[in-house]
């Protein structure tokens, strides 16, 4: 999980369906303007650079009639908590993220690593749902952009908190979001680890080049970390991880 630089001006429809209907549910927005659901999940994807806000998998879109995007958009204070409150979570725009669909849907492109049967495997907002969590886990529209939170096994693709570096005022919230959206999922292990390896083979070649680990590291940061908003938008080559 890393910091989420959201647009400060929410789409154009969505802010006009809210001046019609203050009080609607994100579900009536969504079957109400079609148009309006597809602004907000490109600006989404623009903002988050085609990646899962929690897991930072890349969002895969697909054009097969019989599949379904891994994408879908989360409320990161629970919908369920409009009823006691003075303000709409359905239809507040700095309140949605862009997530995946957390291993949950069998009809999801690319189902064979992103689908699974054990809810062992779930994670992102799944094992969330509508738990009053938001104060107990970390919001990814306020962790610091700079600051390191967290840490990769390279032997089993585990994600930790770095205690090194993880600021200790964030350190619980840091804890608690790794189990709460279970961020060590088998599955999300499994990939972490595949990325890993492939990273370890292009340092070792480079070494072979005559680039130092240094060297070779600061430029697969540049080449592969830098985003590319021209890649958001394509189906098959969406940012990855």
């Amino acid at each position: 999980m890393k910091r989420v630089q959201k647009s400060p001006e929410e789409p154009e429809l969505l802010a006009r369906y809210k001046q019609r209907y203050p009080h609607d549910t994100w579900e009536k927005f969504h079957h109400r303007s079609r148009d309006g659901y597809r602004q907000v999940k490109r600006q989404i994807l623009r903002d988050q650079y085609g990646l899962c806000s929690y897991c930072e998998i890349n969002i895969k879109l697909t054009e097969e009639e019989d599949r379904v995007d891994d994408f879908r958009v989360e409320h990161f204070h629970p919908k369920t908590g409009t009823e006691k409150a003075e303000r709409n979570y359905h239809l507040e725009w700095k309140n949605m993220l862009g997530a995946c669909h957390g291993g949950s849907q069998p009809k999801v492109v690319e189902a064979g690593y992103r689908f699974s049967k054990s809810k062992e495997d779930r994670s992102c907002d799944v094992p969330k749902g509508g738990k009053s969590i938001n104060a107990e886990i970390l919001n990814p529209l306020q962790i610091p952009a700079k600051d390191t939170l967290f840490s990769f096994d390279s032997f089993s693709g585990a994600m930790s908190v770095d205690v090194e570096r993880c600021p200790d005022m964030l350190r619980k919230k840091a804890e608690n979001t790794i189990i709460e959206l279970n961020l060590n999922a088998p599955r999300l292990k499994r990939l972490r680890k595949a990325v890993i390896e492939v990273l370890q083979e292009q340092v070792a070649e480079m070494a072979g080049q005559g680039f130092s680990v240094e060297e070779a590291m600061d430029q697969l940061a540049r080449e592969l970390l830098i985003p590319k908003l021209s890649s958001v938008f394509h189906y098959h080559t969406l940012v990855s991880w």
